[in-house]
């Protein structure tokens, strides 16, 4: 990507995100069995203290109040749980999250197979080409856990091609350019029916995002968001469920094609993901031999993985959509504003070059720039950490914002800074509490990790002490804290840790003592 930004110029203006005030759960007090039946009570001794004063807790009339309290507390509670998940600050069920999702457009991110790059070694070179069949699986174990990792060639961004073979070109004796991804691949047969909006449910799940490909009468169709209404064209469109399995679903002929009567459909998906393929550099080495045309004894072959195993996602939680979609309501799928490009960055994924995991979009203030727009990222590296983009997801986001960008625009897109930091706690501490002192120290550290969660830090935040105590203090046991921020930076550490506009804090070493007194 060009880098022709000046890091030390001040820029006009930041991306910013608005501050909406909190949606709180539905308040359900005063609507519970006790309030409902002294409240019933009070009314009547108020309003019928001549006709009825038979008030005695084992009589038939306290027994029919009784019953009309429970059934006034239990209708409240239903009708207040109902409303709260109408709401996407309140909803607690993940099935309702997504249906909230599908009401605005917005598709939560499926699972994703953890990616490696591979070597294929032969022991001699060839007089012609070793062609090794696709998908090639490999079968292994990684943390105790089975895992299956199928191998493919990559094109010049380290993404898969499905449909092509590995070669081992004659005279070569090592291709380095092999891709492994997490998941097993699978192909389901349907008959179409020729009916309006056929859906189809694919057999097994969970569908690995951005996986599936679908062939009528061996013509590939194209997966599109919504139907073409102005022709019908070879089209479907792809949802999931709550739990990532996933359905095809066809058109009208009006907006998109209804695949004719009996006509055979093929599904190719991958199923899987998590970040059980998230594995190390050098932990697979794996033996086997190929027939060769020409060849009358097998030829011995050895792949081997020299990268991590990287963006391994288990798929969007009710708590990613539940940050996602107010934002993703306001960009509406277009970018005018500093905030519109921050958005559409962080929520920006790819199938095998990972996930965008923080950004900000700077307008410069130097020269001729007015209409350039620097967009720092940094991609997701596990659940807190974050590291730099890699260049195939540089390029794929660069596709995507020239779709949705102001055509007079320009953007840069460059790699924000982590800026790790120590913390060092000290708590002090009654010394009748020291034998409870591993389980403050969990609760400290619970709390410290809360406090660092990515949702909560974004690029150009400080770092503050007193922040960080408010966040820990509530735990009665620990009388006080003494807290220390350590960086690479002498002069930026201590009680205060700043940063520039492209840079975000990462906690690094945690350390939690106590002074027992």
């Amino acid at each position: 990507m060009p880098d022709n930004c000046l890091r030390d110029a001040a820029p006009i203006g930041e991306s910013e995100l608005i501050k909406n005030p909190p949606i709180f759960n539905l308040n359900y007090t005063s609507q519970d069995f006790w309030s409902l039946k002294t409240r019933l009570v009070d009314y009547i001794k108020q309003n019928f203290e001549e006709d009825f004063s038979d008030f005695v807790e084992s009589s038939l009339a306290i027994m029919l109040i009784e019953n009309w309290a429970f059934l006034a507390d239990t209708l409240s509670f239903k009708m207040d749980q109902i409303v709260n998940e109408l709401f996407i600050d309140t909803v607690t069920e993940v099935e309702n999250a997504f249906r909230l999702s599908k009401l605005v457009g917005l598709k939560p991110v499926g699972p994703i197979g953890a990616a490696s790059m591979w070597t294929g070694s032969l022991t001699s070179p060839l007089t012609t080409d070793l062609s090794i069949i696709t998908p090639f699986a490999i079968n292994t174990v990684s943390d105790g856990s089975p895992i299956r990792l199928e191998l493919f060639p990559a094109d010049e961004n380290n993404n898969p091609i499905y449909e092509d073979n590995i070669i081992v070109s004659a005279g070569d004796v090592v291709n380095a350019n092999i891709v492994a991804v997490e998941g097993n691949t699978v192909q389901d047969t349907f008959v179409g029916s020729g009916a309006v909006g056929q859906t189809l449910s694919l057999v097994e799940g969970p569908v690995i995002f951005d996986s599936l490909r679908v062939d009528v009468d061996g013509v590939r169709w194209t997966e599109v968001d919504y139907f073409t209404d102005s022709n019908p064209r070879r089209e479907y469109i792809f949802e999931y469920d709550s739990d990532f399995n996933g359905f095809i679903i066809f058109g009208n002929n009006r907006a998109g094609m209804i695949p004719s009567t009996s006509s055979e459909i093929k599904a190719t998906y991958r199923t899987g993901g998590g970040t059980s393929g998230n594995i190390i550099a050098g932990l697979v080495e794996y033996q086997t031999n190929f027939s060769v045309p020409g060849f009358n004894y097998s030829i011995p072959a050895t792949f081997r993985n020299y990268t991590n195993g990287k963006y391994g996602f288990a798929g969007d939680t009710i708590e990613d959509i539940r940050r996602k979609l107010p934002p993703y309501l306001r960009t509406q799928d277009r970018a005018v504003t500093g905030l519109d490009y921050k958005t559409i960055a962080e929520q920006f994924v790819t199938s095998t070059n990972g996930q965008v995991g923080k950004a900000t979009s700077i307008l410069r203030n130097h020269g001729c720039a007015g209409n350039i727009i620097d967009l720092y990222i940094l991609s997701r590296a596990g659940e807190v950490a974050l590291e730099e983009s890699s260049e195939g997801l540089k390029i794929a986001l660069n596709e995507e914002i020239d779709e949705k960008k102001m055509f007079t625009d320009f953007v840069c897109i460059r790699d924000g800074d982590v800026l790790l930091v120590d913390v060092a706690i000290d708590c002090s501490v009654d010394k009748f509490y020291k034998k409870f002192v591993d389980e403050y120290r969990q609760r400290v550290l619970n709390r410290v990790n809360e406090f660092f969660s990515l949702s909560r830090w974004e690029m150009g935040d400080d770092l503050k002490e007193t922040n960080l105590i408010k966040d820990i203090a509530d735990i009665k046991q620990i009388d006080s804290y003494s807290v220390e921020f350590t960086t690479d930076d002498d002069a930026n550490s201590g009680s205060l840790v700043t940063t520039k506009y492209y840079e975000i804090i990462r906690p690094g070493t945690i350390t939690i003592t106590f002074t027992f007194e």
